[in-house]
């Protein structure tokens, strides 16, 4: 994580302070800032949400929330005296001018830093009126920075993401809009590049000369829960594919800069995406297998006709020197057997061998974290066989050590003006270009005979056909 070398302080306010995002990651994250002494006493946060309730109804509710994350007789209080809350309408103009007083307020009871963050944490579907009600009411006149943070998903093609982006620039100036994929946050996906730059035997061979192929994994075990409503309308490619494995991807297969400052990695970022063709029909017809889970039908406000896939497997391939005839295999789903975040970089062998056996760096980010390999060494009883051996990461050594949550990277971001764990505009655009083009050939096929894979088991066979086109299978960790 990014730390700041002198305390900060400024006023967030928190549009969506009630829900599950603001309990379970934004709050918590702040109270671990402050607790690691990055806040100074001068912030403040206002929470914002349509249901009544006074401030110290609103502390309760937080420090209720801070209880399911850390131990509630280690709670410090004095925390919760920066939090202030005010009910409001984002589409009524008087709700704001009432938010303009208690920012006044909450910012003189705490003498608040003139910093005023404005954190989205709500449907893209109230930008508009809650980015002109912010401006009309002269809340953004306060004399100070004003920056905003937007949740993905960011859109829901490139057409409106850009529509989105339009709105934000009414009102703000590009290098004031964060947009915030947290995924970006995560300590073990950051490690991807710093083991890359700090190791330069690996970068020696971070090529197709070596690499066969790259497989980044991202299965979970359970099902959509509640989300119904909100999955069926963007199904595993918008909400997954598009901004979190493309990231990772990014991360991983990105030229490394010659100064890994914060400009120079999101040019590089933003050269890879733009080195990732579009799909064309012939492609996704050969290389995009897309699946749904027995029950999914069955699932609170999801159509019992549903055609939304709740997994999506591609091959991908990269315009690029470095990456000539290497395969990226992607893949992530609900409701499967297994339950992580991984990427595996499978390197080239002189025999055929299974893929166990192959020799591969690992970086396990998600629930496990760090790097692992697989090598070979002479076999103890045979002279003229080999041994895969299992190289794993210094365990005792790490739980010594404190991973920051990933919003507590992304929060850091935004209250020090970084963007190393942000992303920019111009890589959200050529994202959805690439998943545009993914759902256009869609649109030209006929209809996946849905559902086409149970509960708790890998994932649809025709999954296992996209790599055994190319001699390849997929790693599992059951």
């Amino acid at each position: 994580m990014i730390m700041t070398e002198k305390q900060v302080g400024g006023v967030i306010v928190l549009f969506g302070g009630t829900g599950d995002l603001a309990k379970s990651e934004i709050i918590p994250a702040l109270y671990q800032l402050f607790q690691e002494g990055n806040f100074s006493e001068q912030f403040a946060l206002i929470g914002v949400s349509r249901t009544e309730m006074s401030d110290q109804e609103y502390r309760d509710f937080v420090r209720e929330a801070m209880e399911n994350v850390v131990d509630k007789d280690t709670i410090d209080d004095s925390f919760f005296q920066h939090f202030f809350y005010q009910a409001a309408d984002n589409t009524e103009l008087n709700d704001f001018k009432n938010l303009s007083e208690t920012i006044q307020k909450a910012s003189n009871e705490c003498e608040a830093d003139p910093s005023y963050i404005y954190y989205y944490s709500i449907p893209p579907s109230v930008y508009d009126d809650t980015t002109k009600n912010l401006k009309e009411s002269g809340i953004l006149d306060y004399e100070g920075s004003h920056r905003v943070a937007v949740e993905k998903p960011f859109g829901e093609s490139l057409e409106s993401a850009e529509e989105y982006y339009d709105l934000l620039q009414k009102a703000f100036d590009p290098q004031e809009i964060y947009l915030v994929d947290h995924f970006l946050g995560f300590e073990s996906l950051q490690n991807i590049l710093v083991t890359r730059q700090a190791n330069p035997f690996l970068e020696a061979i971070w090529n197709s000369d070596y690499i066969e192929q790259v497989q980044i994994s991202l299965p979970e075990d359970f099902s959509i829960g509640s989300r119904g409503a909100f999955y069926d309308e963007n199904g595993a490619l918008l909400d997954m594919f598009q901004n979190h494995i493309l990231q990772i991807l990014a991360v991983v297969a990105m030229d490394l800069p010659e100064e890994m400052d914060d400009k120079e990695l999101n040019e590089k970022k933003l050269e890879l995406f733009k080195s990732i063709p579009s799909f064309k029909l012939e492609d996704v017809k050969e290389k995009v297998v897309r699946g749904q889970y027995d029950t999914y039908r069955e699932e609170d406000d999801v159509p019992e006709e549903s055609h939304t896939e709740t997994y999506i497997a591609i091959e991908l391939e990269i315009d690029s020197d470095r990456w000539s005839d290497v395969p990226f295999y992607v893949r992530t789903g609900k409701s499967l057997a297994e339950n992580h975040l991984t990427v595996d970089i499978l390197l080239k062998t002189s025999s055929k061998m299974s893929v166990d056996e192959q020799p591969r760096l690992t970086f396990s980010i998600e629930p496990q974290l760090g790097i692992s390999m697989v090598v070979h060494q002479k076999h103890p009883t045979e002279n003229e066989e080999v041994l895969a051996a299992a190289i794993g990461p210094d365990k005792e050594t790490w739980k010594t050590i404190h991973f920051p949550e990933a919003y507590e990277n992304i929060i850091s971001d935004i209250l020090t003006d970084s963007e190393r764990h942000i992303g920019t505009f111009e890589q959200v655009k050529e994202q959805w270009r690439i998943t545009d083009s993914i759902r256009k050939a869609w649109e030209d096929m006929p209809k996946p005979d849905f559902p086409n894979y149970k509960t708790g088991e890998i994932g649809p066979e025709k999954a296992e056909d996209l790599l055994k086109r190319n001699n390849h299978s997929w790693i599992y960790r059951i």
